[in-house]
């Protein structure tokens, strides 16, 4: 464990704002901190035992995936002709809608795109409390499956001099024949590491203090947004008037990007099991809004025009199913993007709307247990962030955006009157990002024994406006084995 956090470390090391040595020295602790957390490490493990929480889960996991939608092709005629012709006028370019996946299809790096993924997971999660504060970690290996050898197709064989001390030439090396492979051990993330402090509790308010590293849906309910992390620090308030509703109030800021200074913010207030009828009503608000540059040196960039409310309502009640009496969630949620702006990506309209509803049966606590969720979900183009979305998403193999910007060259082309802008704004295509979608989830999860189950997924959506990107379809069916301990 503690090799691959030094390998993941190194890798990761050029994406801050540090040298690798700047930062070693930095994390050289001072004698005050040093001498306080080695005070630690003498601690008998029978005696943290008592405060030590250590769960995990293993997994392995198949999805196929289905994907089409609209691909820029280049003319062949126009690729065949000579160089000369070409600097007169640029190569022309078309349209069409076909499958993303499968087949000959590749992606950026020309690699094929199968329909089948598979995944190995392991998922730690470690938990320590004592008196009136707490940390959690969760360290999360997701691989992709296969043998070893994820060798190129080609590349490079040195010749050396007569004495080997040289390298004179290289020659090509064609290794396409040899086997390959997808499977990788070395991904590591760090899911969660957060410290917790109670500043008071009395038996009927709690305030609490969370600092570090927590996933969005940790804290915050939604189906369709909090999907990314959430780097900062959080107030829990939490409360009950008698006879009435327990509620409470999150508040708390996150790091979106360092090196611009730029921060979120978002709150949740909450009124749980109103007046004993097992309805629930909850508000949210995050503000992902941007002012001033952004590391592109982009003012006000469009991509940060997300300032979201969210309302959701569940209700939950018990009924019989088969002689047993199993819980009942009826839930839904209306989401509204204050900060979109009408524009030429969104053909001069305002695409800031969510919603999604659905039905919860069931609970899986032990062997023989089942549940069931259907959900419907709808997102428009501008409702959610393309990093932040949830729920079904559109697949985006291509790892397309709404705001991508081709180059000048592509204006002079003649693409579809519905893609290309009537502004400044050089051409763009085709649009298809991470929202602007609507779509069915069904899962069944059954649990085989106290520890062991079966999760079965299907899922499909289609473009929510088809002006945006073009007709697209995507569907997933996923079945994933889970060991929890």
């Amino acid at each position: 464990m503690i090799l691959s956090l030094t390998i993941t470390e190194a890798y990761a090391q050029p994406l801050g704002q540090e040298t690798g040595f700047s930062r070693q020295l930095r994390n050289q602790d001072d004698q005050p901190l040093r001498e306080f957390v080695e005070s630690k490490e003498n601690i008998d493990v029978r005696r943290k035992a008592q405060n030590l929480e250590i769960s995990g889960d293993v997994r392995f996991e198949w999805t196929s995936i289905q994907e089409k939608g609209v691909a820029l092709y280049m003319n062949p005629h126009s690729h065949q002709r000579e160089i000369s012709d070409r600097l007169h006028s640029p190569p022309s370019f078309y349209q069409d809608y076909r499958n993303l996946r499968g087949g000959k299809h590749v992606d950026y790096d020309n690699l094929p795109l199968s329909v089948n993924d598979f995944d190995v997971e392991f998922n730690l999660k470690i938990k320590y409390t004592f008196k009136d504060a707490w940390a959690k970690a969760h360290l999360q290996f997701d691989n992709p499956a296969g043998i070893k050898g994820r060798n190129p197709c080609f590349g490079s064989f040195p010749v050396f001099n007569q004495e080997g001390s040289k390298v004179v030439k290289t020659v090509p090396r064609d290794s396409r024949l040899a086997m390959k492979g997808s499977g990788e051990g070395m991904f590591l993330t760090l899911k969660r590491a957060y410290i917790g402090y109670n500043i008071f509790a009395d038996g009927k308010h709690r305030l609490d203090l969370e600092i570090g590293r927590q996933k969005l849906d940790d804290i915050f309910d939604s189906e369709i947004q909090f999907s990314n992390r959430f780097d900062g620090a959080l107030l829990r308030f939490a409360s009950a008037l008698e006879d009435r509703f327990d509620w409470y109030c999150l508040a708390g800021a996150f790091v979106i990007d360092e090196r611009v200074n730029h921060f979120g913010y978002a709150t949740e207030i909450g009124l749980l099991d109103i007046y004993g009828t097992g309805i629930d009503l909850k508000y949210s608000f995050i503000d992902w809004k941007k002012r001033g540059q952004n590391r592109c040196f982009i003012f006000n960039p469009l991509g940060t025009q997300f300032q979201n409310s969210q309302v959701t309502l569940t209700y939950t009640f018990l009924r019989k199913i088969f002689c047993k009496e199993m819980p009942f969630e009826l839930y839904g949620g209306f989401l509204i993007n204050h900060a979109a702006k009408k524009t030429v990506f969104t053909h001069g309209k305002k695409k800031n709307l969510g919603w999604y509803a659905g039905l919860y049966i069931g609970n899986n606590v032990k062997k023989g247990d089942w549940s069931f969720d259907i959900e419907y979900v709808g997102v428009q183009a501008q409702a959610v962030s393309e990093y932040d979305v949830g729920s079904i998403a559109r697949g985006n193999i291509l790892n397309e955006t709404l705001l991508d910007i081709i180059e000048e060259s592509f204006s002079h082309q003649s693409f579809d009157s519905s893609s290309f802008p009537s502004s400044y704004v050089f051409g763009y295509f085709p649009r298809r990002g991470n929202t602007n979608f609507v779509g069915w989830r069904f899962e069944f999860l059954y649990t085989m024994t106290d520890n062991f189950s079966v999760d079965m997924v299907y899922e499909f959506s289609n473009e929510e406006d088809q002006r945006i990107g073009g007709p697209h379809r995507y569907r997933d069916f996923e079945i994933e084995v889970v060991y929890a301990f």
